[in-house]
């Protein structure tokens, strides 16, 4: 009975959005009436059920394609402009993508929401933005954002065809990969160690940020979050 739910509502959802000039205000009426059904039985909404259904496509693969661990990580996402909380996630930074486990009784659905609607989401206490930067709209963990200054992390892998064994060919997938960036007025750029990080920065508060930076023992290509906000709070009181 509950699968009939999500059966009734898919159908009907997709024959208002075929037809919608030819339905009545009756149909319309059903329809409302069904997915509230729906989310009192469920507590679900359309979007962690109206995705393209998740399956890994690689049989023999070395690594994986998610951010971080291959676990689940507790998670929110904003889809069109609504906000879902406590959500079960993987980020699959090879494709891009992020994957919902949704699951209810003794049920689990793998969904991948459209990506093109989700402008940020958590992972854990990570949280990511979609920027359009140098003409690309991607995804960017937030790291610091003051205003006037962020730092913004984009994550990337690579995978290529390995063959191992008795010849047994493998997709291989590369360890995280990380590219740094700074907005400082409204104008990005890419660091990739302390020199280029300095450069940001006006020309009268780069010595200060030297100097802390040699006091701290700081090293942004592989200082944790936690260093690199206190940092970039340094950077700000600057400017």
């Amino acid at each position: 009975m509950k699968n009939l739910f999500f059966i009734l509502l898919f159908v009907l959802s997709f024959n208002i959005s075929v037809n919608a000039q030819e339905k009545s205000k009756r149909v319309y009426f059903e329809y409302n009436k069904l997915e509230k059904i729906v989310l009192n039985e469920y507590g679900f909404d359309q979007v962690l059920v109206n995705g393209i259904k998740y399956h890994d496509s690689y049989s023999r693969k070395i690594g994986h394609p998610f951010l971080f661990e291959d676990k689940l990580y507790t998670g929110s996402i904003v889809y069109k402009g609504k906000e879902y909380k406590s959500l079960e996630i993987k980020y699959d930074i090879n494709e891009q993508q992020l994957i919902l486990f949704i699951k209810q009784d003794h049920t689990e659905v793998s969904i991948i929401p459209p990506t093109d609607f989700i402008s940020a989401f958590t992972l854990s206490d990570k949280y990511f933005s979609r920027y359009n930067l140098d003409g690309m709209s991607r995804f960017y963990q937030q790291v610091y954002d003051s205003g006037k200054l962020k730092c913004l992390y984009y994550w990337s892998k690579h995978k290529q065809e390995t063959i191992k064994g008795n010849s047994s060919v493998y997709i291989e997938f590369s360890d995280n990969k990380r590219k740094n960036f700074l907005i400082l007025n409204g104008i990005l750029k890419n660091y990739q160690n302390n020199i280029s990080f300095k450069k940001v920065f006006p020309k009268e508060i780069k010595a200060p940020i030297k100097r802390y930076m040699n006091e701290n023992h700081i090293r942004v290509k592989k200082s944790n979050e936690e260093v690199i906000t206190k940092l970039l709070d340094y950077c700000n009181s600057l400017l």
